[in-house]
């Protein structure tokens, strides 16, 4: 049984039907309550039986349309994914039926040759469409697909021609279910004397065409990976805070969940000067009349399944993320009013924050990183998980350096040997900060372009960092590099 798919083929009102039956608020788009239902089903709040008994509940068309502006392309993508999803499913269930079905197969080649000639939508992709239902009749069937077509494009085509549909739908992310085993490179890690393998946990994957690229040799901790995958399992994710020393991977995790979901990344850069119309929006001159233009994050809450990442979030200031409690509040009214036009732009489904940054939140007591604040309680209570980042073990980070600079791993080695030695000193205060891994890549491919190690080192290490430390930083080079040997 395909769950997803049996829940996609019940008409939206009995959806919602059930939806208030569970004490759930009604949904005007099908694909957040089909996920919803989903949850509930799979944590034996209702059964599908019960679903389709359900009583239907009519949600005011008026309400539908009020929202569609913000969601109708998201039903839109919804929508051809489960028909496509239902046309995969269900090809060799249609193999199998006997000549006593013809007239099933002439019904269904029909509507899928109306499909295509009314919406130019569905392309080459809609061959056969069918559905073997238990307890409905194949006139259920027909008018279940009608319904779904019927909705998903009733408002939409009476603002867009054909072919301003068809270019949005070839742009449109499309999602499958699928094993985080067959995404992740590791997916178990020990917890005690457990030991947590999350290979077969079902994660969403979006197919969306501006995703970023996927880095192989990143290295993901599989604790920290588990958490973010069951954050962003829900069509409202829980907000994740991402803390540690500078270089050691927050941003390019974030990244590369992003990447190998096929989800689209949205990076806010924080700094001191960020004023709020740098990152949501403002009025501008624009041939000679004031309009109003979104900034990045109005950007992004718009587009579904995105994940945006609030990076270096300790440098902004209280007043700059004041407007980022509505947006990161998780709640199916989460949204940004727009101060300038009135207007309000809510948050899409399955949008989901991440913030980066050098301290849990609490502001910086080493004195390494100056700048950060500490964060307000009521921001900090938005993010329901927080994780800790750590510098790579002494074998990981010497196999990536090498992999990366082409390096030898013995000479590779000696560096990353350096550095722990750096970060040590500086957790007991005598460096204001270690040697970064992104410093120990420039080092490596400095020295393997051949550079002379200690020439490489004064470029990349020692010319960073105050003229304070510089001795202790010598002191630690002399100990452990042997020139000779780099030579």
């Amino acid at each position: 049984m395909n769950l997803p798919q049996d829940l996609s083929m019940i008409p939206l009102g009995r959806l919602n039907g059930a939806l208030v039956k569970l004490g759930i608020a009604p949904v005007s788009l099908k694909s957040a309550a089909v996920s919803t239902i989903y949850h509930q089903i799979q944590n034996g709040a209702i059964t599908l039986d019960d679903v389709k008994q359900s009583a239907v509940f009519d949600i005011n068309a008026k309400q539908a349309t009020d929202d569609f502006n913000h969601q109708a392309v998201a039903l839109l993508s919804t929508s051809v994914s489960s028909l496509q999803d239902r046309t995969d499913a269900n090809t060799d269930a249609l193999m199998e039926l006997s000549a006593d079905n013809k007239s099933i197969d002439a019904r269904l080649g029909t509507i899928a040759e109306s499909m295509i000639r009314n919406a130019r939508l569905a392309d080459s992709k809609i061959d056969r469409l069918s559905e073997q239902l238990k307890s409905a009749t194949h006139t259920d069937i027909s008018t279940a697909v009608n319904q779904a077509v019927s909705e998903a494009f009733r408002a939409f085509k009476q603002v867009n021609s054909i072919e301003v549909i068809e270019e949005i739908a070839q742009s449109l992310p499309t999602t499958q279910l699928a094993r985080a085993g067959d995404i992740f490179p590791e997916t178990f890690y020990r917890s005690g004397d457990d030991v947590i393998d999350f290979a077969d946990m079902i994660v969403m994957t979006w197919g969306d065409p501006e995703a970023p690229a996927i880095v192989d040799d990143y290295v993901f901790n599989p604790e920290h990976l588990h958490q973010a995958l069951i954050a962003l399992d829900d069509p409202l994710p829980e907000n994740t805070w991402l803390a540690g020393e500078r270089g050691t991977g927050k941003t390019e995790f974030v990244s590369q969940i992003s990447a190998r979901l096929g989800r689209k990344l949205y990076r806010v850069n924080f700094d001191e000067a960020m004023e709020r119309a740098d990152f949501i929006g403002a009025n501008i001159i624009e041939n000679g009349s004031v309009v109003w233009k979104a900034g990045v994050l109005a950007q992004a809450i718009q587009h579904q399944g995105s994940i945006i990442l609030l990076d270096e979030v300790g440098f902004a200031r209280a007043q700059s993320l004041a407007v980022l409690h509505s947006v990161c509040e998780r709640s199916p009214h989460r949204a940004v009013v727009i101060a300038e036009t009135g207007g309000r732009i809510p948050v899409s489904s399955f949008v989901a924050f991440f913030a980066c940054d050098n301290s849990n939140g609490h502001g910086d007591t080493s004195g390494n990183f100056a700048g950060v604040r500490e964060q307000n309680t009521a921001f900090l209570d938005r993010f329901g998980f927080s994780l800790r980042f750590e510098y790579l073990p002494a074998d990981q980070e010497t196999g990536l350096i090498t992999k990366r600079s082409g390096l030898s791993f013995d000479k590779a080695e000696i560096l990353v040997r350096f550095a722990n030695i750096a970060r040590e000193k500086a957790q007991a205060g005598l460096l204001t900060q270690p040697p970064s891994l992104r410093q120990l890549f420039a080092w490596a491919r400095a020295i393997q372009k051949g550079l002379p190690v200690r020439v490489a080192y004064q470029n990349t290490i020692v010319n960073k960092f105050p003229a304070d430390v510089q001795a202790e930083l010598d002191a630690i080079y002399a100990l452990q590099i042997n020139e000779g040997f780099f030579k």
